[in-house]
């Protein structure tokens, strides 16, 4: 008759990382702040970038506690700038963890960090 007892949500059957999912994992802070703080946007300029933008993206994963792994960038321009968002990453340990179906989950997260070169001449 369509009464009952509903069963509890389980937890994921699969420890993979979701790739898609209802809400991405967030960092747990002033993101903005932490790069200000931790991020040395010199790395291009001290190793000749030359004058422009460069976007980095870097995925990794964010487990059902926060905890951060799995870190590789996906662009490669080069003059250090991934290895510094990868080291700048490594020390962002504080993320609040993905949501799907109302449960915490295991997911890959997505990260971009610009930096830019100046024309100083």
């Amino acid at each position: 008759d369509g009464k009952g007892i509903i069963a509890p949500k389980k937890e994921p059957e699969s420890d993979d990382p979701l790739v898609f999912v209802e809400i991405d994992a967030k960092f747990n802070g002033n993101w903005v702040a932490f790069l200000e703080r931790n991020l040395n946007a010199e790395v291009p300029v001290n190793n000749n970038a030359s004058v422009g933008r460069y976007s980095v993206i870097i995925q990794f994963v964010v487990d059902r506690e926060g905890a951060v792994s799995d870190i590789n960038p996906l662009t490669n321009h080069g003059y250090g700038m991934e290895a510094e968002a990868v080291r700048v990453l490594k020390k962002a340990v504080k993320w609040e963890p993905a949501i799907q179906n109302g449960m915490k989950v295991k997911a890959y997260r997505k990260q971009v960090i610009v930096f830019v070169v100046n024309d100083e001449g």
